[in-house]
């Protein structure tokens, strides 16, 4: 779960709310358990705070404590942050050092699937879950 479908979800003003609620109503449907990292939360909590207010961003850690059956928190290793810098360091692309570092956990857990709207990630030879 990257920190875009998780604004999306949330924010009924983005632009991709309405695709984002279809795509995770489908893996509730599906009992799919999401993956996420500390560092996604962190930037999602910031994101919200700013985009949406302090309000929302609360609400999303009170929706976030219930749902620890169906996402799943990885704390981000010390080799995960080593190795984003391959992904952080290249020309073709603005990434935030989070996106890196998801590419990172991603690549050391086997995941191939991302609720996300960043292109970069399919660049990447990831799965956009729609």
């Amino acid at each position: 779960m990257d920190t875009g479908g998780f604004k999306a979800i949330i924010d009924p003003k983005d632009e991709f709310h309405l695709q984002a609620v279809k795509t995770w109503r489908k893996l509730e449907k599906n009992k799919a358990v999401l993956v996420t990292s500390n560092y996604v939360l962190d930037e999602t909590f910031t994101l919200l705070r700013a985009r949406c207010g302090l309000k929302t961003a609360i609400d999303f850690k009170k929706v976030l404590a219930a749902s620890s059956p169906v996402i799943q928190v990885i704390r981000v290793t010390v080799v995960d942050e080593a190795a984003a810098w391959h992904w952080f360091s290249k020309n073709w692309s603005k990434l935030s050092f989070t996106d890196c570092v998801s590419f990172a956990v991603m690549k050391r857990l086997g995941i191939k699937k991302v609720v996300a709207f960043d292109r970069h990630f399919v660049r990447e030879g990831m799965k956009i879950s729609n």
